[in-house]
């Protein structure tokens, strides 16, 4: 498929698209190597944070990291409001409710062999705030039974158990309510027959719910010790006071109450490390210490009254949707949480314990933001107590692979809309200039065979103006040849003219001299005679030619009714010039007029007759049809026979050009169909030459004529 020179340079032009190519490439590259230097940096903070925690038995036996049980062990948070719990809500437990354990049939201390699950269970979450622990137990029991008006039998209803280790001893209290309210805890006497006493600085709100009931409770601080534990009791029967289940949070040995280590997050604020989270995980993977945040440093463009900066800005926004199909959304907002014992499960906390460091990435806000993280065990001895944890994300890399990447883009985009637009003004101006010198090079050979120069000099100094300056040069001297060759003809007529009259009569004096007494010379003059004509009508027809277009200036023109021309010229002229010849004729009825000199028009059309004859195979038709279509009268001569050249049907009249062999013994110079055109031509006309379409062998002339009205 043929492509313009326009299409050709703008493929081109893509080439300009190595630029973005190599610019990902080299983000790319940049990006990798940013992501390792961000790893390593991560394992030094790590193990720098470690090496400062290693070997600090004094903290790890404070802070409980050597006892711990995943089960028992009790992880006060830092609540985020303030707890009302005669309120009767639980929203001022938020967010922190999110983070409660839930406790069912794996924890369950005393019950029936055929209990249901479904019958107890409950969910808790404990906290200290201003001096107090708070605790918010969300309790499924089928059926509530509340304390009866004796008070000894303060076990024989629903009722929650609270054992506080201090000091190496332990003392249980319980709170048993008579309806929904408040409650407050008395303490489990020894003695089954000796009232309980009541202990005021545990009290609790009871509120039932569609599932069983909601108990908050609030406990002094200064009662508790190192150690804590709660048991849920499920009474059915209020007659017989049956405890049917106890779900406890530990059985034999009560867990530690644990909290975020004060004392590690003071040595971990030493080695706070900008824009990075440090936190110290249990062997619980509890979360025990936390500092800093994954909170990006926030970047915004500053306002500017410069032009520059301003344009800058507007491009940038044109193009973000386009950036958007190359660049990595992150997000920026990322909340961060006060140090909590959250319980976390990240992939590498296992290798950690076992005493490797190790590079781990997660996502956190729906996949927006990517976190790395760098684990490495911290030792007390031996022993692996903990791991630190040093997270970072990746924004920030992103953030500059991303700025790498709009540049490229934009620059990208800048220089192809720029080069390609240069090399599209270019490739329109060069194919426009090509096509303007094949369109004047093309109007230079008229149909008939002709030069005209129609080359429009230029003073280009380039290779498309020397192109056309060498096609002018061409041309010309193309033209001068064509008019040597012509007024050569003329030339060699007059010059011939003289002698071959002279030898004509010379030829007639000798045959008169001769009489009849030598009859074989006689023969020889006629012969010699005969050359001597064939000559002079050779002359005649080539001085035809070449005074034809100035005698045609001087013919005068007049309206005539073609058809009926044709008719008399086919009668009287050419059935009697070439009386074995058939032709037909098929006109319209009604008169069909043109203006033109009748006898050159004959004359032209003796040519076209002339030629249809010589050239038409024996026993066929010569078919003339005359029609008007429009504003133009249109001519057909048909003969069937030899077939025109292609290779010269376009030059077929041309001066002296002659295409195809004769079949008779007449001279045949191509002046015929020269003289035919040029008379047509003045006539306004148009004569054309084509093999016939039909299936047959042949060729048919179309003459044209405008038409009179």
């Amino acid at each position: 498929m043929r492509a313009p020179l326009r299409v050709k340079l703008l493929l081109v032009s893509l080439l300009l698209l190595i630029i973005p190519l190599l610019g990902m490439r080299f983000n790319s590259s940049l990006k990798a190597s940013l992501l390792a230097s961000q790893e390593d940096t991560l394992n030094l903070t790590a193990t720098a944070v470690a090496t400062a925690l290693n070997n600090r038995a004094e903290l790890f036996v404070s802070e409980g990291f050597h006892s711990l049980q995943q089960d028992s062990d009790l992880y006060l948070f830092q609540l985020s409001n303030t707890i009302k719990i005669a309120d009767h809500e639980i929203t001022d437990w938020l967010p922190e409710y999110a983070k409660a354990k839930e406790y069912g049939r794996e924890h369950l201390l005393e019950g029936n062999p055929d209990f249901d699950p479904d019958s107890l269970s409950f969910r808790y979450i404990a906290g200290k705030q201003d001096g107090f622990l708070y605790v918010l137990f969300d309790v499924v029991d089928n059926r509530l039974v509340y304390q009866g008006d004796n008070l000894l039998d303060f076990d024989g209803s629903d009722h929650l158990q609270v054992v506080i280790g201090k000091h190496g001893f332990q003392q249980t209290y319980i709170l048993a309510p008579r309806g929904p309210g408040l409650v407050i805890g008395v303490l489990k006497p020894l003695n089954a027959f000796v009232d309980p006493p009541a202990e005021s600085r545990i009290i609790g709100m009871w509120n039932e719910t569609d599932q069983g009931y909601m108990l908050e409770v609030r406990i002094d601080a200064e009662m508790l010790g190192d150690k804590l534990a709660f048991a849920v009791a499920d009474v059915d029967a209020a007659e017989s006071g049956k405890i049917e289940a106890v779900i406890g949070t530990a059985d034999e040995e009560l867990g530690l109450l644990l909290s975020t280590s004060s004392a590690t997050e003071e040595i971990l604020e030493s080695l706070d490390r900008p824009y990075a989270r440090i936190r110290v995980v249990d062997r619980n993977r509890r979360v025990r210490a936390e500092v800093g945040g994954l909170q990006d440093a926030g970047e915004s463009l500053p306002a500017s009254d410069n032009f520059l900066d301003r344009l800058l800005i507007g491009v940038h926004g044109l193009f973000q949707p386009v950036f958007r199909f190359f660049t990595n959304s992150f997000s920026t907002d990322i909340e961060d949480s006060a140090s909590q014992p959250t319980e976390i499960d990240l992939q590498g906390l296992e290798e950690g314990f076992e005493g490797r460091s190790s590079i781990v990435r997660y996502r956190i806000e729906t996949g927006l933001a990517e976190v790395m993280a760098a684990i490495t065990p911290v030792y007390d001895g031996d022993e692996v107590v903990a791991v630190v944890v040093v997270e970072q994300t990746t924004n920030s890399i992103l953030s500059l692979s991303n700025k790498l990447i709009e540049e490229t883009v934009s620059v990208s985009i800048i220089a192809f809309l720029i080069g390609g637009g240069a090399l599209f003004v270019f490739a329109l101006i060069i194919s426009t200039r090509i096509r303007t010198l094949r369109d004047q090079a093309d109007a230079s050979l008229t149909e008939n065979g002709q030069i005209q120069n129609a080359i429009t000099k230029t003073g280009a100094q380039d290779e498309i103006g020397d192109l056309g300056r060498t096609l002018e040069r061409m041309l010309n001297q193309l033209q001068e040849q064509i008019d040597h060759r012509e007024k050569m003809a003329d030339n060699l007529e007059h010059e011939m003219r003289t002698p071959l009259a002279g030898v004509a009569a010379s030829l007639k004096n000798i045959e008169e001299e001769l009489g009849d007494e030598h009859p074989r010379i006689l023969e020889y003059l006629d012969g010699a005679k005969h050359n001597s004509q064939r000559l002079h009508e050779l002359l005649t027809a080539i001085r035809e030619g070449a005074t034809l277009k100035a005698s045609l200036s001087h013919e005068q023109m007049e309206v005539i009714d073609f058809g009926e021309a044709l008719s008399k010229w086919l009668d009287f002229v050419w059935r009697e010039a070439f009386p074995g010849v058939e032709f037909s004729n098929k006109k319209p009825n009604r008169p069909v007029k043109i203006r033109g000199d009748v006898d050159r028009l004959l004359q032209a059309l003796d040519k076209l007759i002339e030629n249809a004859v010589s050239y038409h195979a024996p026993g066929t038709v010569i078919e003339l049809s005359l029609d008007h279509f429009g504003n133009w009268t249109t001519l057909k001569i048909v003969n069937q026979g030899a077939t025109l050249d292609p290779a010269i049907r376009h030059r077929v009249f041309g001066y002296m050009v002659s295409s195809r062999v004769s079949k008779d013994t007449n001279p045949h110079l191509g002046l015929g169909l020269y003289v035919a055109k040029t008379i047509i031509d003045y006539h306004g006309g148009a004569l054309s030459a084509d093999n016939l379409q039909d299936g047959r062998e042949g060729v048919v002339f179309s003459v044209r004529f405008p038409r009179e009205f």
